[in-house]
């Protein structure tokens, strides 16, 4: 019975991964493809099989002739590696603060973070583009950057990891000589590696993904992030098809798959020690 269940389980698990596998396949195929075979497979088991003999790096030379694509890619690389960076560095310290430190008004603050966690992102938006706008600050790095460093669900995570963290470890640092931050920077932050992983790698994929803020903060197109590029692509109705679409697509899929596959592990004992599961 207990070999049924397994068996069962791994079926089900199976059929959920090709899910979401088969269209990635379709995408990556279709991006070797011209228009008139991608139609022509859709139908058929060759929409996801290849066959080699219709595959043609085509679509990938005609796009690049056109759009700047890896410019971009290297836009959101260096933009979303700098917010993780930064979000990390500062909303680990404030959540080390919320779940070390005693001051004044601490419940309240904690109690402001967990209610702005409920606040979509699109109901400020706008308050936020105004803000950037009077302070000169569209088409500029810092004005793009900046406003998203801090997360208050990253702040509120680090706040419950450091709420378990052993007390006797950094108290034995202090008796050692180190000051608090340099228990924190010597002695938490590498013991919380997997959990900063995760929290970096999940800010970092928030922000190659992130579209609303970017195409309002950056019109410049030698700054634009992929996302925002990817949008002026698919604009174009008159130079590009659906083989362009789907090789612009696969372009700006790759970093994520491969971040995933460096930092698996990580990612995933990140989320259990943070209850993010």
């Amino acid at each position: 019975m207990k070999v049924i269940r397994k068996t069962a389980f791994y079926i089900v698990a199976s059929l959920i991964a090709l899910q979401f596998l088969v269209p990635m396949v379709w995408m990556i195929l279709s991006s070797f493809k011209i228009d008139s075979v991608i139609y022509r497979d859709i139908s058929t088991i060759y929409a996801v099989v290849p066959r080699f003999g219709d595959l043609t790096l085509k679509s990938y030379q005609e796009l690049l002739s056109m759009y700047n694509v890896f410019r971009n890619v290297l836009n959101s690389l260096i933009y979303a590696s700098v917010t993780a960076l930064a979000g990390l560095t500062v909303n680990s310290l404030a959540g080390y603060a919320l779940a070390r430190f005693h001051f004044p008004f601490k419940n309240a603050i904690l109690l402001f973070i967990i209610a702005l966690m409920i606040v979509p992102v699109e109901a400020i938006i706008l308050p936020l583009y105004l803000v950037v706008h009077e302070l000169g600050m569209i088409n500029t790095l810092a004005g793009y950057l900046i406003p998203f460093f801090v997360n208050v669900m990253n702040i509120f995570l680090f706040r419950q990891h450091f709420l378990s963290f052993p007390e006797e470890l950094i108290e034995a640092a202090k008796v050692d000589g180190l000051t608090e931050f340099g228990s924190y920077w010597r002695i938490v932050v590498p013991a919380s590696l997997p959990m900063f992983v995760s929290v970096g790698i999940l800010t970092f994929i928030g922000s190659w993904n992130d579209f609303l803020w970017p195409v309002m903060a950056i019109t410049k197109s030698d700054l634009m992030p992929v996302q925002v590029a990817l949008n002026a692509i698919f604009s174009d109705t008159y130079n590009i098809f659906t083989s362009h679409m789907m090789a612009a697509l696969t372009i700006v899929t790759i970093p994520i798959i491969v971040l995933y596959a460096l930092f698996q592990r990580h990612i995933i004992e990140g989320a259990i020690r943070s209850g993010i599961k």
